[in-house]
């Protein structure tokens, strides 16, 4: 029973969520109290998309129900574009299309204007100003689809940002980079996380580039297995029930994907 008020909160309650008869989450609980910085940690295929889908109000729970501080995402979709910032998995865009980082960043400013859409010098100020806190300044005019993955991905976060969200959610936000820009990219999302009072949900199939901060885990797979700190989370135990394909070799417990963790 949550004793705080709701709008401390992101809970999940009984949630079972589904494309069709099979469901793809099952009975998810969990809840976090504000401030948070937290991984919902899984293999592929594990729900962890499906979750985030019903979080920012894409999609509705055959049973169960879900708040953001106080807020029910398929209800109060309004509510929720302005409360969440969404940031989706590093997306490709083709180059015939020749998108600006100003226009994509933009985006997030825009998006809550009516027609027309124009980028105005008041939205150019704020369009730097986020690129800045993303360390991209200088990058207004670079073309979207010529950057790198780790660019992309804090071109989407400055757009979310922009916004001026309470909570960002997060899809996977270091998939497909090298461990070093991982890093980077996490590190940036903690420090926005403590100097902005942001909080902050990421999915993840991989946890060591978050590690340092000490994270919430959430671990998934169709169903919540456990919630807490990665001393609290990765245990044997737990991963073996979460992780079907988990095997040990030599001191180490492969989870079956990219990644390894010492015993």
């Amino acid at each position: 029973m949550i004793s705080a008020p709701p709008d401390k909160y992101v809970e999940v309650k009984d949630v079972t969520l589904s494309y069709g008869k099979e469901p793809v989450v099952h009975d998810a609980s969990f809840a976090l109290k504000s401030p948070f910085f937290a991984i919902l940690m899984g293999p592929n295929g594990a729900g962890k998309t499906t979750l985030i889908r019903a979080l920012i109000g894409l999609l509705k729970p055959v049973r169960g129900r879900a708040s953001i501080y106080g807020l029910v995402p398929w209800r109060d979709r309004g509510a929720i574009a302005e409360a969440v910032g969404y940031v989706p998995q590093v997306i490709n865009v083709d180059a015939l299309a020749p998108v600006t980082v100003e226009e994509v960043v933009a985006m997030g400013l825009l998006s809550k204007l009516p027609p027309p859409r124009i980028i105005s010098g008041a939205v150019k100020k704020k369009v730097r100003e986020y690129l800045s806190l993303v360390e991209l300044s200088g990058y207004e005019d670079r073309l979207f689809s010529e950057l790198s993955g780790g660019e992309r991905q804090r071109v989407l976060l400055a757009r979310a940002l922009i916004r001026r969200p309470k909570l960002l959610i997060l899809d996977e936000p270091y998939s497909m980079l090298d461990f070093k820009v991982k890093c980077e990219v996490v590190e940036l999302l903690y420090r926005i996380h403590r100097t902005f009072g942001v909080d902050v949900l990421m999915s993840a199939h991989e946890l060591s580039p978050c590690m340092a901060y000490e994270p919430t885990v959430i671990l998934i797979n169709k169903k919540v297995f456990a919630v807490g700190k990665p001393s609290q989370v990765l245990r044997l135990d737990v991963l073996k029930a979460a992780y079907p394909g988990l095997t040990e070799v030599r001191g180490l417990i492969i989870l079956g994907e990219d990644h390894a963790l010492r015993k």
